[in-house]
């Protein structure tokens, strides 16, 4: 009788894949980041789109500080989101450079300080981050649960795209019933679609 190995929870996975991203060096970091940027703008679904929401990368992220220089030059709407504390959501706004001023929050992530609110209702795609996805685009991110109710808020037509290495995809992530895939995952290796 063959043995199957049990799910992993929520808490584990972050934990393991968390370790494995900080013993990534800043030269994979860079090199990888280039090859996942390469990757999502060979993605014509993800081109036409025009207003774009991208998180601040921070750590050994994926970074997206050159994909959101990219998306300037060609013309895109740009947007990145803030935290806000009491009401325990996330706050879309526009920035038009990366010179913007920017502070630190809590999670010692870079964001907007004096850029105008705007209606999450705008945005046409999402450059979303995750501890882990899965290949049916089921994702795991910190447990703030920001990323999930910003995707309550977001037209059904939005494109939801998840950035990753390739050690973050996972072949099945358990999913609460508030959880929300991303229809594409793109890795330094190819681009999923679930």
């Amino acid at each position: 009788m063959a043995c199957t190995a049990p799910k992993l929870d929520k808490a584990a996975i972050r934990k393991m894949m968390i370790r494995r991203r900080n013993d990534l060096t800043a030269e994979e970091v860079t090199e990888l980041s280039r090859r996942i940027e390469e990757n999502l703008f060979s993605c014509d679904e993800f081109l036409s789109r025009e207003r774009i929401l991208y998180h601040l990368s921070f750590e050994k992220e994926v970074n997206t500080d050159s994909m959101i220089e990219r998306s300037l030059k060609l013309q895109k709407k740009v947007y990145v989101p803030r935290i806000n504390k009491s009401a325990k959501k996330m706050e879309i706004c526009q920035i038009k450079s990366l010179d913007a001023d920017m502070k630190l929050n809590d999670f010692g992530i870079r964001e907007p300080v004096h850029a105008a609110v705007e209606s999450p209702g705008k945005i046409d795609a999402v450059v979303t981050p995750g501890l882990a996805f899965d290949r049916s685009g089921g994702r795991v991110g910190f447990g703030g649960g920001y990323y999930d109710k910003l995707f309550a808020e977001l037209p059904q037509s939005s494109l939801l795209i998840g950035i990753a290495y390739g050690f973050q995809i996972m072949d099945s992530l358990s999913q609460d019933s508030w959880d929300r895939k991303v229809q594409k995952v793109v890795t330094e290796k190819d681009t999923l679609s679930s």
